[in-house]
């Protein structure tokens, strides 16, 4: 008998009169019992199922189902922690849909660390486009990489693949996100630091950077 089962049992005891409780191992006490046990497996799948309609605990079908719920779907290939994370912040997303603030914020919780570069900077012609880098903080967005342990180094030139679901799953991302009009005109990819990156648009000529971005899109 479980301690939630053994509680209830006896709570169901103390609400008989005085005198009347059942001898101990008794049919009457086996049915006490019984129906201790019964309450508290029912209490039990309550909370499991209350746990399943709370984002930060619902898994599979359950976590789908609240997702869907606060207007999002999983992307193909996305990992069940990064739908998660979109669904908790599913009300910030929506108050920032549309804007730039919402599609750093929304790449971050997909688990990616970002900066974009609005095209209108440089032609005012363009004034809808803009441009995306990537760099991944979740490990098993690579592929193939030069340190399967997942440690970068700053010093050492290799390369890397990124997961074959990720280019269409970051286009999913941006076009959930952001503004009607606006246009993406690349998505650059790279499985390294993010500090060594120059955020005025240019490669930081203090140092070598490593590895080079691959356009995904």
């Amino acid at each position: 008998m479980s301690e939630l089962a053994e509680a209830l049992y006896r709570h169901l005891l103390s609400l008989l009169p005085p005198g009347r409780h059942p001898r101990k191992g008794g049919a009457a006490d086996g049915m006490v019992g019984m129906l201790g046990a019964l309450e508290a497996s029912a209490v039990e799948e309550a909370l499991a199922l209350f746990r399943q309609a709370l984002p930060q605990h619902a898994e599979g079908v359950f976590l789908e189902e609240v997702g869907r719920g606060r207007g999002l779907s999983r992307f193909q290939g996305e990992l069940e922690a990064a739908f998660r994370n979109r669904v908790v912040q599913a009300l910030r997303f929506w108050l920032l849909a549309g804007t730039l603030p919402g599609v750093r914020m929304w790449l971050e919780a997909a688990g990616y660390d970002s900066f974009i570069h609005e095209h209108f900077r440089d032609d005012p012609s363009i004034w809808a486009e803009f441009s995306v880098f990537l760099w991944p903080k979740i490990s098993q967005y690579i592929a193939d990489r030069w340190d399967e342990g997942g440690v970068w180094d700053d010093a050492t030139y290799w390369d890397f693949t990124p997961h074959a679901t990720e280019p269409y799953r970051v286009l999913a991302l941006m076009r959930e996100v952001k503004p009607a009009h606006a246009k993406v005109r690349s998505v650059y990819y790279i499985a390294g630091p993010r500090d060594a990156w120059d955020e005025g648009g240019a490669w930081d000529d203090g140092g070598a950077w490593n590895p080079e971005p691959i356009r995904i899109a």
